[in-house]
């Protein structure tokens, strides 16, 4: 052997001839990375954050029971499944495990390892025979955690989703999406030698469905990023998660939106959607009203007007007739229900002229602390259940400002000086924020001070902010599953500064029993978990009345497992118990010790393997190949 290595230790081996496209591959069947024709779908809803139901499944730890929920996404016409299980209060880790076990055995589909976890990543890796995904790495903390998420696909041969974000934050422009991906392709193929068309770059996608200025192009930016990237490098893929596009809109409407924004990156170039497959329309099937609608959103097309209140009320169908008051209707109204009505409806242009001859029907601060609240309660409420979308609920929120600064002049001066103060961020390693804005516009026009320290706040900063501005309360907020466990860290680390002012805590993957089981115990100072921006509300009012704090907020967490009343087991008598009979008679083996066999085995083997099933199905050779 050491000499034939030296006989060819000069030779250049030869290139293999042709090539083969990049797959994914489950235990049963692969899948090209890169389907004809585009997309790859893969299936969203075994995912503990977005999907209730996966979430309920997961919690009561009915395993068999998430696995129909791949298996709805396969029959829904799926290529691929994700799997995400991570969700405050439960050991990701295991949920990773059992499930990345059970799908890889019982789903036909390849599958995608979704965790922002570098161990959850690899616990999972390790479940899965074939050829998994990851999702995703990303440089949010810097290149060290890419590195290491890197060489956990090299070392398992996973292809690799890549999110456009860096140190900075998250990619919202085509440059900045564009520049981030350069980098990253670089690392992925210099550094750590990817093969170019394992990558998978998710350029990200935001809401056109807030109203928010910012977000008036993200739909042409994204769009637009995957068709200049495409041709810098095309043969890498391209990703998104379609139904971020719609986020905030009516659950009918979003179909139709995402279904439009689909079709247009695939023609840019996507290659792979992360989807709910089943609410996935074909373009045939959408009229060219409803396109044109949802391209005027989409491409941000204001020639007609505002294309987002455009398109709600396109997409409203018959309960548009049901959501306003006519003018004959509205005369009716008393003074206070036309006040509640125009709130709800965010008709600024109306409540003005209205309040100036109400403040002289009814005190100003009864105006205020009493119908104006009460009815953005109930704005809260339409927003909780899904009747009242995002743009409806800022509309109502820039009302309510605009009238409390109406009536502040007539209202009753207070002793208080100072305005009650939240100091509000996003905890480190989250770069979300849509959530947390939307606390401080709502919090600001109901009369409260807020300082807003931005996203990836350290707890130093919030420290820091709370003692420039003598805050009254701390406001945490953090979408990912990691950001409910640094929130116990920032409540530890106030309660070692000496710092007990009251917390609120907010944020998707948060819920109420985690902060009762993981944050309270290490925290003295009173702690609000507040599901929405509108018990917020409620918290700071309770924090500006001052005494004792409740922070029940009256509200049933619906995350929170049932407690079942534990019964005493009794134990039948040891003498009652029915045992195996051992009355058997064992069988005799047909030999003692060891012994060679004659036959030869190997024939026996190959004779027993069906060559149909072994070439067609698993090795995937077909028709001429066979021979």
């Amino acid at each position: 052997i050491l000499e034939l290595s030296k006989a060819v230790s000069t030779m250049v081996p030869k290139a293999p001839a042709g090539t083969h496209p990049k797959s994914l591959a489950s235990l049963f069947e692969t899948r090209e990375l890169k389907q004809d024709p585009a997309p790859f779908f893969i299936g969203e809803r075994s995912n503990a954050t977005g999907s209730k139901a996966f979430r309920e499944l997961l919690l009561a730890e009915d395993y068999d029971g998430t696995l129909s929920v791949a298996q709805q996404q396969v029959r829904s016409g799926a290529h691929g499944i994700d799997i995400s299980v991570g969700f405050a209060g439960r050991d990701e880790t295991k949920d990773m495990e059992i499930v990345a076990a059970l799908y890889a055995q019982k789903v036909t589909l390849p599958l995608m390892v979704d965790s922002t976890v570098a161990k959850i990543i690899e616990t999972g890796l390790k479940q899965i025979g074939g050829r998994p995904i990851i999702n995703s790495v990303n440089l949010e903390d810097g290149e060290e955690k890419f590195d290491e998420v890197c060489q956990i696909a090299k070392r398992h041969g996973a292809a690799l989703v890549c999110l456009t974000i860096d140190e900075v934050g998250m990619a919202k422009t085509k440059a900045d999406k564009v520049r981030i991906a350069e980098r990253i392709y670089q690392l992925c193929t210099k550094r750590h030698g990817f093969d170019p068309r394992d990558l998978v770059f998710d350029l990200l996608t935001f809401t056109v469905g807030s109203g928010d200025e910012e977000y008036h192009t993200a739909a042409i930016e994204t769009i637009e990023a995957i068709r200049e990237f495409a041709q810098m490098h095309p043969e890498v893929g391209f990703v998104l998660g379609v139904s971020n596009i719609s986020f905030g809109l009516d659950k009918h409407a979003r179909e139709y939106l995402n279904s439009v924004f689909l079709d247009h990156s695939v023609k840019a170039g996507l290659s792979m959607a992360i989807v709910n497959v089943k609410n996935t329309l074909p373009m045939h099937k959408i009229s060219e009203e409803d396109i044109k609608v949802c391209n005027d959103l989409l491409l941000n097309n204001r020639e007609e007007g505002d294309p987002l209140f455009a398109f709600i009320d396109h997409f409203a169908d018959v309960k548009a007739q049901d959501t306003g008051v006519d003018d004959e209707d509205f005369n009716a109204l008393s003074t206070p229900e036309k006040i509640h009505t125009l709130l709800i409806d965010g008709d600024k242009e109306r409540m003005l002229p209205l309040l100036e001859s109400a403040k002289e029907e009814i005190a100003p601060e009864k105006i205020v602390n009493e119908l104006l609240i009460n009815a953005m309660k109930e704005v809260g409420e339409l927003f909780g259940s899904g009747q009242m979308q995002l743009p409806f609920v800022l509309q109502s929120a820039e009302t309510m400002k605009a009238a409390v600064a109406f009536l502040n002049p007539y209202l009753p001066k207070k002793e208080k000086k100072t305005e009650t103060t939240l100091v509000i961020g996003t905890v480190k390693g989250d770069v979300h924020d849509v959530g947390k804005n939307l606390v401080d516009i709502i919090l600001s026009n109901n009369g409260f001070k807020v300082v807003n320290i931005g996203i990836k706040a350290d707890i130093s900063d919030f420290i820091k902010a709370y003692h420039e501005h003598n805050a009254d309360a701390i406001g945490m907020s953090g979408l990912l599953v990691k950001s409910t466990a640094v929130m116990k860290d920032n409540l530890e680390e106030l309660q070692k500064a000496g710092i007990d002012v009251p917390v609120l805590l907010g944020g998707a993957a948060l819920t109420k029993k985690f902060v009762d089981e993981f944050c309270r115990p290490f925290y003295d100072g009173a702690i609000f978990y507040c599901k929405d921006a509108f018990d917020g509300i409620v918290a700071m009012g309770r924090i500006e009345e001052g005494g004792v704090l409740d922070t029940n907020l009256g509200k049933e967490d619906f995350e929170q497992s049932e407690v079942k009343e534990k019964k005493e087991v009794v134990m039948p008598a040891f003498s009652d118990i029915k045992m195996p009979s051992r009355d058997i008679k064992i069988p005799n083996p047909p030999f003692w010790g060891k012994r060679e066999l004659d036959a030869d085995v190997k024939s026996i083997c190959f004779d027993w393997i069906n060559h149909k099933l072994l070439f067609s199905q698993r090795w995937g050779y077909s028709g001429k190949k066979l021979s």
